[in-house]
């Protein structure tokens, strides 16, 4: 006879105190574990860095600094990689990410079928495949003599970083009421007044991150990068897989240590800030 024709409940199994220890050690040690795996061999560089010796080892005599004072004399090349990956990504980001806005705000107030074929052919970079789409721009950028040229780069990292600005952007306004604006402007507001005050302030967010999206894809392209320049335009992620392609310099596990460092401290203000500003 079942439980339910006896008119009496199952009786539920209950955990003993070891069965709930393990799963709260499995629960708490598995994310852990899984962290350090990740984050493990990326710490590495830092002892490789502060190596004493010529090549990539783990420091034998002493703890040495030299690798990272190489990093800011301009005659090694890796300063002024540095200063091309952040002046081009710089440019990238405020093209991107105005033309983005621009597009977005075109694609939200109007209808009709032509915003979803271009939004499309504008995401276009996040589906070709980067080494086809390299192909394609050297062949292009060789017929009218952009290769290895600043206008070439900058050009080229626009298009990747739109679709990214775009994304952004377009979440934020999808979130947008249009009954704000309507009422903005039943209440006498001229166009530009309700862009400054009511669509900006709420775009503020997507912009922002589109920003820091496009910002981040710039700096760390390569594969597009390594077709179209040569020597007269060398970026950072260049001169590392030159640097690896050539040699065996510390310098090259300094220069990581030192983005890693930059990331980690970008991170923790980020959390910093959030924890600690009103309403968050």
């Amino acid at each position: 006879m079942s439980a339910a024709t006896l008119g009496t409940e199952p009786r539920r199994r209950e955990s003993t105190p070891l069965g709930r220890a393990v799963s709260k050690v499995f629960a708490i040690g598995l994310p852990w574990l899984l962290l350090g795996f990740l984050f493990l061999p990326v710490l590495v560089l830092v002892p490789v860095a502060l190596t004493d010796r010529e090549y990539l080892s783990l420091p034998e005599h002493g703890l040495s600094l030299q690798h990272f004072w190489s990093l800011t004399e301009w005659e090694k090349g890796w300063l002024p990689s540095m200063v091309t990956s952040l002046v081009v990504a710089a440019i990238a980001t405020v093209v991107s990410v105005s033309a983005a806005a621009t597009y977005a705000l075109g694609a939200w107030a109007l209808t009709g079928w032509w915003p979803s074929l271009t939004r499309v052919v504008l995401l276009a970079p996040l589906i070709v495949p980067p080494i086809i789409y390299a192909v394609g721009i050297f062949k292009l950028w060789a017929r009218f003599g952009l290769l290895d040229s600043y206008p070439g780069v900058i050009i080229v990292h626009v298009v990747l970083c739109l679709p990214f600005a775009i994304l952004a952007i377009g979440a934020s306004l999808a979130q947008l009421d249009p009954r704000l604006i309507q009422a903005a402007r039943s209440l006498g507001a001229r166009p530009p007044t309700v862009f400054f005050k009511v669509i900006l302030p709420n775009v503020t967010p997507g912009i922002a991150a589109g920003a820091v999206f496009a910002f981040v894809t710039s700096w760390d392209e390569i594969t597009v990068t390594l077709f179209i320049t040569s020597r007269a335009v060398e970026t950072l992620p260049r001169r590392i897989f030159t640097g690896i392609a050539d040699s065996v310099d510390p310098a090259l596990a300094a220069i990581s240590a030192v983005l890693l460092a930059v990331t980690l401290l970008a991170l923790a203000a980020r959390t910093f800030w959030f924890d600690r500003s009103p309403g968050s």
